[in-house]
């Protein structure tokens, strides 16, 4: 039993390595970078570049725009292994170990300020705010 811990330990950490080198080097610090740069710049500009807002509001001369980016990554299942004892005549096989696929929900929320027809400000929300 505990080769199996062992080994579901083993498959979780690769997972987790492999869910890394996919990111490469997106970072929230180069995330919080790119929403910067668009700092002093058009309304229009941004509305070209990030597409209409999923949510908009507005408060006297402030307007907020709002943008959300959902995905999910998937981590495959991973097969058991099988052990086979022989009683007798007869022999009997138990999987041991494996684990179900699933889902991990991502998400990233990020609403820029707008007051005078240029970005003043911006914040973000969520797992997966990252840039390159």
């Amino acid at each position: 039993m505990e080769r199996i811990g062992k080994l579901k330990n083993r498959v979780f950490f690769k997972s987790i390595f492999f869910l890394l080198v996919l990111s490469g080097c997106a970072t929230t610090a180069n995330y919080e970078k790119l929403l910067s740069s668009w700092v002093g710049q058009r309304e229009v500009d941004l509305l070209r570049a990030w597409g209409p807002p999923q949510q908009q509001y507005q408060s006297g001369e402030v307007k907020f725009l709002t943008y959300d980016r959902r995905s999910n990554i998937f981590v495959p299942s991973t097969a058991p292994t099988y052990q086979t004892s022989i009683i007798g005549n007869t022999a009997y096989t138990n999987a041991i170990g494996g684990s179900p696929a699933y889902n991990i929900p991502t998400v990233c929320r990020t609403t820029f300020e707008i007051q005078n027809d240029r970005v003043t400000t911006w914040r973000w929300e969520g797992n997966a705010c990252r840039s390159q």
